[in-house]
Order: C-alpha cells, then structure tokens, then sequence
C-alpha cells in the first residue's frame, strides 16, 4: 500500500469510524472514501473488515483519533 490517502482511510476503518467520518475528516467525498477503502481491501487481500483489523495491528498500523 503506497498511497497515503489509503492509508489515512485505512487507519480510520481501523478506527471503526463510519466512511461519512473519515470523509469530513479528511475533506474528502463519501465516494472518494468508498474507492479508496476497497483499493485497500482488495491490495490487503482482506476479505472483510475484521481481517482488514487484524492485518493491521500485526503490521503495527494504529486507528486514526476518531
């Protein structure tokens, strides 16, 4: 994952703030979330949130200050 703003997105999911939160925080469309989250889904090969969860706190990626 080379993109920052999928990893400010991902940090927020991680978060478990809601893709209309992450938006306002980052000053970003609801949309523009929603393609970025999957962009990390799918490069993350995560299956579902809670896989995405968990490959982030073995990599040491931490939640976002929701």
């Amino acid at each position: 994952m080379s993109d920052r703003r999928e990893r400010q997105v991902m940090e927020g999911v991680v978060a478990g703030m809601l893709n209309k939160q992450i938006a306002y925080d980052l000053r970003i469309t609801e949309v523009t979330v929603k393609i970025h989250r999957g962009q990390v889904m799918q490069k993350m090969r995560a299956e579902s949130v809670a896989d995405l969860v968990r490959m982030a706190d073995r990599l040491g990626i931490r939640p976002a200050r929701s």
